[in-house]
């Protein structure tokens, strides 16, 4: 918190990212700061805390803060009064959203993804190759274009052991087909594209799906 300006929390008191007395306070004047939030905001309860958002760097506002009371009510009084005016400036406080929690990396799986494949390469090559030097494959997948009917040039292979994905992955780099691949233990399709961008782009693919 070092490079953002902090009102003094009320003793006892901590934030939380899904506290359902806090909002969001967008379009705050450059000189706005967290004291002179507090003092508007005061008039509609008791406050936690009163946080305004500085570049890390230049220690300038980033003209935007968090407000949070202690009464969870404060904060429909506040969206339904507005419009709000501070340092003569039209502000826009909101119920703030809680940041949806970072979906985890998986470190432990059967499952492989294996990219760089040739065109040529068939799901058989892919599954005898992984048979023929690490034991048995459950199951063998290509990634086909829709369009070209054509593979796109990565896919997915489970094995039976999470000790073995950890052998491949840590070679990291195969030979099938005289073509080197590359292998990464298979994640999620919402790990790889947490915000839905890109779907099937990422190095990943479409994880899981």
């Amino acid at each position: 918190m070092d490079a953002n300006e902090i009102s003094p929390p009320v003793a006892g008191s901590h934030d939380t990212n899904g506290d359902p007395g806090k909002i969001f306070v967008g379009g705050l004047c450059k000189i706005t700061n967290a004291d002179r939030l507090k003092e508007y905001f005061s008039k509609y309860g008791e406050i936690k805390e009163c946080l305004v958002m500085r570049d890390p760097v230049t220690k300038n506002s980033r003209c935007f803060g968090f407000v949070t009371f202690q009464d969870p009510a404060s904060v429909e009084d506040v969206v339904n009064s507005g419009p709000h005016t501070l340092d003569d400036q039209a502000i826009d406080p909101k119920v703030a959203i809680p940041k949806r929690p970072q979906p985890k990396f998986i470190t432990k799986t059967k499952k492989i993804f294996v990219g760089g494949l040739s065109p040529e390469t068939t799901e058989d090559d892919l599954r005898s190759y992984f048979q023929n030097n690490y034991g048995k494959v459950s199951q063998c997948l290509l990634m086909f274009d829709t369009t070209t009917k054509r593979h796109r040039g990565f896919g997915f292979v489970t094995l039976e052991s999470e000790d073995i994905v950890d052998k491949i992955c840590d070679e990291r780099f195969h030979k099938i087909n005289d073509k080197r691949v590359e292998t990464k233990k298979a994640q999620p399709r919402e790990v790889m594209n947490p915000q839905g961008r890109g779907r099937g782009r990422g190095m990943f693919g479409r994880g899981y799906g």
